[in-house]
């Protein structure tokens, strides 16, 4: 990659990394969707990077507060991202070969989803949800994951309706994105498509990613958590329809 795409995919990952700590999520969304409306990479190259950035980021977020973490959420959610990540990389290497342009539309349509749903505010339930429940949401963003390399708008949607406390919340959902990046690149090191250009791209995305988590996590923005929301909204919603205009 020359010099100006590298720079410009390594502004995404720091960007990314930045909004998904303060948030939750979206760093796979920011990377790939920017990434794809730039033209810097295809939506598969991208997945394949963001995996070893998403899997960097929510260690360095996870670190420490793992006590936070509910066991049984955690295990039934990878269980179903384990079951359905291969569906969702059968379907990108479908469509890779015989419809970019409808890939990166549905990757708009995704992002622009998961922007609208940054100004959502489910109620919470009265009791946590049942098993089935957590294994259907992490079979969702498995299939997600698969295609796109992000995995956390059906896990936020879920997450965010169970009636515990915030920290348990925000802490279960950055270890299942820790998960399912995990879960991804072995998949994909099975299918030989862990490349030496991603492994390289990769190499100097980590650090990058590291350090902006970090950052983050000293020096939150001092902002409230709706204006958070409503840039995280705004940005989202750009990218979605830039990727979306751009094929229509």
């Amino acid at each position: 990659m020359e010099t100006y795409p590298l720079l410009a995919f390594l502004g995404l990952v720091a960007l990314g990394s930045y909004v998904q700590t303060v948030s939750g999520f979206a760093i796979a969304l920011i990377i790939a969707g920017g990434a794809a409306a730039l033209g810097l990479a295809s939506v598969a190259f991208s997945a394949n990077v963001i995996s070893f950035v998403a899997l960097a980021n929510t260690a360095v977020a996870v670190h420490s507060r793992h006590s936070h973490i509910d066991l049984k959420i955690l295990v039934y959610a990878s269980v179903g991202v384990l079951i359905l990540s291969g569906v969702g990389l059968t379907l990108l290497n479908h469509l890779s070969s015989s419809s970019v342009d409808l890939l990166e539309i549905l990757l708009g349509i995704v992002i622009l989803a998961s922007g609208a749903m940054l100004m959502f505010r489910p109620q919470p339930l009265k009791q946590v949800s049942p098993n089935y429940a957590h294994l259907l949401a992490g079979s969702f963003a498995g299939v997600l994951s698969g295609m796109f390399g992000t995995g956390g708008p059906p896990l936020v949607i879920h997450l965010y309706r169970q009636p515990l406390a915030f920290p348990v919340i925000r802490t279960t959902l950055l270890a299942i994105l820790g998960i399912t990046p995990m879960i991804r690149i072995i998949l994909e090191a099975f299918n030989g498509n862990l490349t030496d250009e991603v492994l390289a791209l990769s190499l100097y995305s980590v650090p990058v990613s590291v350090i902006a988590t970090i950052f983050a996590r000293r020096f939150p923005p001092p902002l409230s958590d709706l204006a958070m929301r409503r840039i995280a909204f705004a940005l989202l919603c750009l990218l979605g329809l830039s990727l979306i205009v751009s094929k229509i």
